[in-house]
């Protein structure tokens, strides 16, 4: 179609706790959408929005009741938009059955390796 540009499309994904937690990247324009999504039961559980003006990100979100997805998107949706200095969207869902303290801390470990990899990568 002409006016518009090919989107480009990323995939990322690793293991923790016997489920793979994925993340996959479209640019949309000069934005990037982030879908982040894993464990046992994935869905949609927060939508979390970063937008870089003047040199500074600026976030919002919608959280889903009983649902703290806004961790992992909110970390992404900032530190993506501060290091494309643009608007990055993330929906994140990801969903462990009781993994209890030390499960939760090592999703997190994962989801920032994730993260550290596709900013490394995108710093190129």
């Amino acid at each position: 179609m002409k006016g518009f540009s090919k989107m480009t499309d990323y995939h990322y994904e690793k293991q923790v706790l016997g489920h793979r937690i994925a993340v996959n990247l479209h640019q949309i324009g000069e934005d990037w959408l982030a879908e982040i999504s894993g464990g046992c039961r994935p869905h949609i559980g927060s939508v979390s929005v970063g937008t870089f003006v003047n040199g500074q990100v600026s976030l919002k979100k919608i959280l889903l009741p009983e649902h703290r997805d806004d961790v992992i998107g909110d970390l992404f949706a900032a530190e993506l938009s501060k290091s494309l200095q643009t608007t990055v969207t993330v929906v994140c869902g990801i969903h462990y059955e009781l993994p209890g303290p030390e499960g939760i801390q090592q999703i997190i470990v994962c989801a920032k390796s994730l993260l550290q990899e596709i900013s490394s990568e995108f710093s190129k």
